[in-house]
């Protein structure tokens, strides 16, 4: 029978680990993000449900509330399994309107960055969320994808 007792010495791990991935969040490294001359950085009055930022996924792109037409640029940092970055954008109802992957620069030690061009032509105008997330390629029978998300205006 496995004890569920936590010990002190893997407490320690396990925070000292969160530090470590805590800490390779952002942009602070010196990564410049290009900026997108079709996404406006204008800021938001109602702030998305989900965060920039976890332990495993990083959004440096788009800003919250930005205003997109025809395409725009999608970026950040993860460490997800085999560098695969699956987002998709939903509409008001939740429902997904368009879905994706990426490829970021590597994966498994570090958060590694990764970024790719969202088509939103063919989408109504209208307000929609951009989400980005680690794969989960367990089926849910592992550890959870974590999401990140801005909300973007189409015109």
């Amino acid at each position: 029978m496995r004890s569920t007792r936590t010990r002190p010495a893997g407490c320690i791990i396990a925070l000292a680990l969160c530090g470590v991935l805590a800490s390779g969040c952002g942009n602070g490294d010196g990564d410049a993000v290009a900026e997108d001359p079709e996404v406006s950085a204008e800021p938001s009055e109602k702030p998305s449900a989900l965060p920039r930022t976890s332990a495993l996924i990083t959004l440096s792109a788009p800003a919250e509330g930005a205003t997109v037409s025809e395409s725009f640029q999608a970026s950040g940092k993860a460490n997800s399994p085999e560098a695969n970055v699956p987002w998709e954008v939903r509409d008001g109802s939740g429902e997904t309107v368009l879905e994706g992957f990426v490829t970021a620069e590597g994966w498994m030690d570090k958060l590694y960055p990764w970024k790719t061009t969202v088509d939103v032509s063919e989408l109504e105008p209208g307000t929609y969320v951009f989400i980005a997330r680690t794969d989960d390629t367990s089926d849910g029978e592992g550890k959870p994808a974590e999401e990140v998300g801005a909300r973007i205006t189409v015109e």
